[in-house]
This record gives C-alpha cells, structure tokens and sequence, in this order.
C-alpha cells in the first residue's frame, strides 16, 4: 500500500496539488506559521490545537483567493454577519480536515525521503528561471516568506506526505463495467412530462390579510425589521498616488546613483562548479581515505564525472557527473568558496577541501567573467528605483507626521491634517452599506462599528489599506441599531405576508389538482394551461432546475400509467408535474466520458466518507 502512496505522490495531479499549496503558503507569508508562538486554539484534533494564528492566515488567504475571483460582490456579502460566520466556519472546518488527513498519514506510516523532497522543489515553477531551478530564486522567496530552507524542506515534507494520502484514498477506487453501463443508461435517459403552474404573483391581488396575521408575522420576524447601526465618520487618507503625483528625478541623480551604485551593477564572476562529496558521518577518518582514493584515481587519469557517480555521497549532484551548476558564493559555506575561488581555468580541480558537509574534489567546469552593465542599460531600472525611493520617504513622511499628531491630539483629526497636509474628511450618519467605498475595507469597518473603539471616542491606529495607501479615522456620532414599529414598516410587513399567503395560497391548489389527477381526472380536463416538455435531459437547462430535480426523482411509469407530483418553486410559485413516458437518447458524436464521470463521482464519495469517518472517530473541540 505505501509503495503505491509513494508512487501516487509523483503523479501529474500530486505535484499540481502540492505546487499550489506551496505558493499560496508562500504568499500569504506561512512562515511566520512556522515560527508563531502558542495563541488561542480555536479547534482541538486529537490533542492537536489549531491556533488562532493559523486560523486569521487561512482566513485571510481564503478571502483574498474569493476576492480575486469574485471581486466587489465579496465585499457586499462580507456586510452580512451569518454570511461570515458560516465562511468562518468553512474555513476552520477546513483546518480540522488537513490536520485529521496529517495524522492519518502519519498513523499509516506515509514517510517522504529527502530526495523526493528536494526533485519536488526543484520542479516547483516559484523556483524556476528559464525553465531551470534558480537557487538565488529559491533562497529569496524563502526569506520572503520567513522560512529557513530546513524549515521549507520539513513543510514540504509534511504537505507531501498528506498530499500522498489523499492521492491513496482517491485513487483507490475502480468502477465495474455493469456499474458503468447503470450510469450511462441514467445519464442518457430522458423524460417526457406535463406541467401546470401556478402564479403565487397572480394570486396576491386577491389575498387581503388580517390584522391578526401582520401582527403574527411582525413578533415573528421583529429581527428583519431593525434599522442598521450607523455612524458619523472623520477620516484621512494617506494615498502615496496623490503625494507623489507630480514627482521627479533629474538625468544628474540618475547618474550620481549609478556611479555610488557601480557594484550593484557589476555581475561577478561567475563559476560552473563540479563536486565529489564524502561526508564525514561518524567515521572521518573513513571518508577522508575514500576521498584520497578518489583523488588519487583522478589524477591517475580517470573522469571526474564518473568518479562523482561512483564516490560523491551527494546523490543530488553526484547522478549528473557532480554537477552543481553555477555556484553563487554563500551557498556551500567559506571553505569551498575560497577553494573554489583559486580554480581560473576550466577542468582545474582543488586539493581535498574540509566543509561542515564533509570532504569536496571541486572541479571548475565553465567560467565567465565580470561584467559590468552600461548606465544606458540600467538607466530606466535606476529611474524608477529612484522615483520609487522619492515617493515611499514623502509617503512615510506624511503617515509618520499624521500618526505622531492624531496619537497625541487623539479626540480630534483636524490637527493632524494640517501637520501632514492632509485634506480630513467627514460623513454623515451611515450604516455600514451606505459608508465611502474607502471605508468599506473590512478593517476599517470592523474598527468603525467597535463599540469599544466608539465609547473610547478617540482616533484610531494607523490602517493599513494596502503598500500605497492607509486611513486614519474617528466616530464622531453614533446612532445604535433600533426596532422599527409595526406601523413604521407596515407596507414592508403587508407585502411580505401577502407573498406568504400567496405561496400557500399556489400549494394548496397545487395539492388539489394533484388529489384530481391521482382520483383519475386529465390534467387536460381542468381548464388549465398546461406546458408540455419532450425529452428533456437530465441536465436540461431549458426548465426550471428544481421541476427537472423533481421530474427525474419520480419513478418510471408502468403500463402507461402517469406518475403526479407537486413542487414549489424559490418564487412562491407551486407547480404541478404529470411525467408521461422515460426513455433513452444517446448524445450524437459525443465522446464517451462516461467511466471517468463514474471514477470522479466514486472518487468524491470515497474522499468524503473517509472524511467523515476520521471525523467521527476523532476527538474535535471547536471553539470559534
């Protein structure tokens, strides 16, 4: 079984999964996961807490990635409390999932050995350039993203080990052919029906309810029928764009940047560097003889490549002849950068050299030279770095002027608009829909509606909007949330009972027709407009979804006899459904997908028991 695991970790798919995991960590800056002290758990697993750290990254992530794709619409339903609680809760469902999916494949004894971890960082395109892996590339996003490379290798490991897990869960189903044809046969059958609907639109002129029954629905739904807690806001925007609008740099600072500047544009030296590695493990003695025997048959003629293939303990290097490609300085450690540093002419190869890894043979393979870029060419790069530069010291400059001020003058923004040359302003009172689209940044609003931030009455901290722009802001009024009388939302409450009655009102006569039609009546025969429907799909998009749900949930007609049923629609509308005939119709010159419909189907099925299996025999505290 864990030869399979492994063997399912190498696939296409696997290593899709893992390089998206990878770089949504890394973006969302993971490692600072890694090295978080302990904070509120908000889940227990298994005596495993998932913090409140954790939880806020994962969150936030997951906002951003709807954000992204969705756009303002997210925003909008962010303003709705239920909407983000159950969000909430996906997300830490979520948490649990992977940390139930971690422990099993540690349970079943699912290893990755650090050769796999290291071709699957090699292969993730983050750490790519032109196609190949850049170790400068690799080494900066790590401490861009607050991780040690040792750290990386055991997140990887982790990740990979429970990437392999689910990849064994879901790949161990099969489909038997007569399954297979069952599928096909539903999926290619079609149904023919009748259908009468009943307007509940049409039926509200005539529905005029009683007191009795405003009355009912108003105690029952006072909550639909509160004002919106709003507030009156002053607020100052530090946006780097306004600032900096009319910035310039001169050809002068240009050029006296580049001269200051010469050796960030002087490319070193650089170095194709070969190895033979001996680690010294617990026996130096050992490995320094074999490394004089491999030195010795070097310089009695034989290849380096091969010598690295038969010697080299770096298994890594050693499978390509000992190839470490260009070798910046820094990366194997001082010794070997100074013995390397001696090798000037291509195919010289060092004296044994002593590092913390072991004993090297280091061979140059190819070299060039130091170049130094021409302004001309760096020219625009300097331009903007510097212009940048401007712009980032007005912009801190203004924030650190409006911050000091409104921090020390804390029951009023109008002075810290005339220290930084900011324009304040203000609002009327507004609910949390009706605020300035600069204020709908979930952490401004979650600041403004604070009820401990507006008893304190005081400006707030700095926040953050995005690189280039942030918000200072204070409540200067507050009008709490209220419940509206009967009579203040009467027209509201009238409708909304008319609507229910209607949709009551369209059931009941639904229910009737149906009584008429099981008693042996036409649906013909009662005067009502009937809609007929030929050969409508499963997957028909031409009828309303919830008729077509309930059409093909009603059981096959035998003998000619009608099958009848009754369905509401999100309208209030009820409709009526008599199904006539079921029969089969092949898709034309469609390709036959059908197995790996029934795989993926049996796939989601098996990952969701297995799920809900780990769920029921864990112990799970929840405390969101």
């Amino acid at each position: 079984m864990l030869e399979r695991i492994r063997e399912g970790s190498q696939g296409i798919v696997a290593k899709s999964i893992l390089g998206l995991v990878i770089l949504t960590f890394a973006v969302s800056g993971i490692g600072s996961y890694i090295n978080s002290q302990a904070d509120t758990a908000l889940a227990v697993v298994n005596d495993v807490e998932i913090g409140q750290s954790a939880f806020e990254q994962a969150y936030q992530s997951e906002r951003n990635r709807m954000q992204s794709q969705y756009g303002e619409m997210i925003e909008q339903l962010m303003l709705d409390d239920n909407y983000v609680a159950n969000f909430k809760k996906g997300v830490l469902e979520r948490l649990i999932i992977e940390e139930l999916q971690r422990q099993e494949a540690n349970d079943l004894g699912i290893r990755v050995g650090d050769e796999q971890i290291r071709t699957a960082i090699r292969q993730m395109p983050e750490f790519q350039q032109d196609g190949q892996f850049d170790n400068d590339r690799y080494l900066a996003l790590l401490r861009q993203a607050g991780f040690q490379p040792k750290e990386f290798k055991e997140y990887v490991r982790e990740q990979m080990s429970r990437t392999q897990y689910v990849g064994a869960v879901s790949g161990s189903e099969f489909v038997l052919p007569s399954e297979e044809k069952v599928y096909k046969e539903l999926s290619e059958q079609v149904r023919s029906f009748d259908m009468v609907t009943i307007s509940a639109a049409g039926l509200r002129p005539s529905i005029k309810p009683e007191q009795t029954d405003l009355d009912a629905f108003y105690a029952a739904n006072k909550y639909r029928y509160q004002t919106q807690p709003k507030v009156a806001v002053d607020y100052l925007v530090i946006d780097s764009a306004e600032l900096t609008a009319d910035i310039d740099v001169s050809e002068q600072e240009v050029e006296a940047y580049y001269n200051d500047s010469l050796a960030a544009y002087t490319q070193e030296a650089q170095r194709r560097l070969s190895h033979i590695l001996i680690e010294t493990g617990d026996d130096a003695e050992a490995a320094k003889a074999t490394i004089m025997k491999a030195q010795q048959e070097l310089n009695a003629g034989k290849d380096f490549a091969e010598l690295a293939k038969l010697y080299s303990t770096d298994t890594f290097s050693g499978e390509n002849g000992g190839d470490l490609e260009w070798v910046d300085a820094g990366v194997m450690g001082d010794e070997f950068d100074e013995a390397a540093a001696k090798l000037t002419k291509v195919g010289d190869v060092t004296d044994v050299v002593e590092t913390e890894y072991g004993y090297h043979l280091i061979k140059l393979t190819d070299f060039k030279a130091a170049v130094v870029q021409p302004l001309a060419e760096v020219k625009d790069d300097i331009l903007a770095s510097l212009k940048q530069n401007k712009i980032t010291e007005i912009y801190l400059d203004a924030q650190t002027r409006a911050v000091e001020t409104s921090y020390e003058i804390a029951d009023t923004l109008i002075d810290a608009a005339e220290v930084s040359g900011l324009k304040m302003q203000s609002t009327g009172l507004l609910s949390r829909a009706q605020l300035p689209a600069i204020l709908l940044d979930p952490k401004v609003t979650d600041k403004l509606f604070d009820e401990e931030f507006i008893n304190e009455g005081l400006n707030s901290d700095l926040i953050e909007l995005n690189d280039d722009k942030s918000i200072i802001v204070r409540v200067n009024e507050y009008e709490a949330a209220k419940q509206q009388s009967l009579d203040d939302v009467l027209a509201n409450v009238t409708a909304a009972v008319v609507a229910q009655q209607a949709t009551e009102l369209a059931d009941v006569k639904a229910t009737e027709i149906l009584t008429k039609l099981n008693a042996g009546e036409a649906l013909s025969s009662l005067g009502l407009n009937v809609e007929s429907q030929t050969d409508v799909a499963r997957y028909e998009t031409k009828v309303d979804v919830t008729v077509r749900d309930k059409v093909f949930a009603l059981a096959k007609p035998v003998d000619g006899t009608k099958e009848f049923s009754t369905v509401s629609l999100n309208n209030g509308d009820a409709v009526v459904i008599s199904l006539n005939s079921v029969s089969q119709k092949a898709s034309e010159g469609a390709e036959d997908t059908t197995k790996q419909q029934v795989e993926a189907l049996v796939t989601r099925i098996t990952a969701k028991a297995y799920i809900d299996t780990l769920k029921a025999t864990a112990d799970i505290e929840i405390n969101l």
